[in-house]
């Protein structure tokens, strides 16, 4: 509803009526306005307890690798090739391609992704469902591409070392991050022993509380163990202690660097021959190091 009153004509608008607007705020539109906040959070709320649990298992179809077929024929025609082992006879198989590199490879111009070695696939095969975790895999040393994929049969009550990746989540509101400190992952992916059916998903480690200390703040292995299964089937890799540190905040500019070693050797540069030569073509003489 709106209320108008007319003003005397000004010098600038003659032969024109100049109103004033004055709008109404009607009780019960305050009142929604005020009761909004509550409806939305128990809608939130709700949402978030009735969502499904975190899940990274993936199932996938795959059918039988075709006797006498070369690996390089079947990359040629968008197949994968793959073997599943352990736990009984081998298992030969192919995968469609790019459905395998999408999984492999979640983010754009990245690489192999943590999470591939640290979920459990389903893998269809005619009539059976093997459940693996992927052991090896072969991929282009530049592109995101996959040569061959080998997989080993997850059996519930036998134990298997996952890989598990751990990523960060409230790093805006980190106060060791406002104050000028830097946060980095010391354990990309933390080794667990699953016995169980199951194997848990990601570790999300909440940093909202991560204080820049002295000489550094720190969560350990023993603040993550709340995050494990409830029934026991899953714990961190004997080779860890509890006081293993998967994410630190530091100031960059108190910690000094420490020179490399002078035996230090890049291992981009070694393969299982030996290491790569920059110069040597197989021609020209190896490059020596003279002392």
């Amino acid at each position: 509803m709106q209320t108008c009153r007319r003003l005397p004509l000004s010098r600038g608008c003659r032969g024109f009526a100049a109103y004033r607007i004055r709008r109404v705020a009607y009780p019960w539109q305050r009142e929604l306005q005020k009761e909004t906040w509550g409806f939305l959070k128990k809608e939130m709320v709700g949402y978030f307890r009735n969502s499904v649990e975190r899940d990274s298992t993936v199932h996938m179809r795959a059918d039988p690798w075709p006797r006498f077929t070369m690996k390089e024929y079947l990359l040629e025609n968008g197949l994968l090739p793959g073997v599943i082992c352990k736990y009984g006879p081998n298992r030969k198989v192919t995968f469609n391609k790019a459905e395998m590199e999408k999984i492999a490879f979640d983010e754009e111009q990245g690489h192999l992704s943590n999470l591939f070695k640290g979920r459990l696939f389903r893998l269809h095969v005619g009539r059976w469902i093997e459940e693996c975790i992927v052991k090896d895999v072969a991929t282009h040393p530049v592109d995101q591409e996959l040569m061959f994929v080998r997989f080993e049969r997850h059996i519930p009550g036998k134990m298997t070392v996952v890989p598990i990746p751990v990523s960060i989540s409230g790093l805006w509101g980190c106060p060791g991050y406002r104050k000028g400190g830097q946060v980095e992952i010391g354990l990309p992916t933390v080794k667990c022993e699953v016995v169980g059916d199951h194997i848990p998903p990601p570790f999300v480690v909440d940093v909202s509380n991560l204080h820049l200390e002295n000489p550094f703040g720190k969560i350990t292995l023993r603040q993550l163990q709340p995050l494990l299964p409830k029934d026991g089937t899953v714990r961190f890799a004997r080779e860890y202690s509890l006081d293993e540190e998967v994410v630190t905040c530091y100031d960059p500019k108190v910690l000094g660097e420490t020179p490399l070693p002078h035996d230090w050797q890049d291992p981009n540069f070694i393969h299982r021959g030996g290491r790569y030569h920059l110069t040597y073509t197989g021609f020209w003489p190896k490059q020596t190091t003279r002392a």
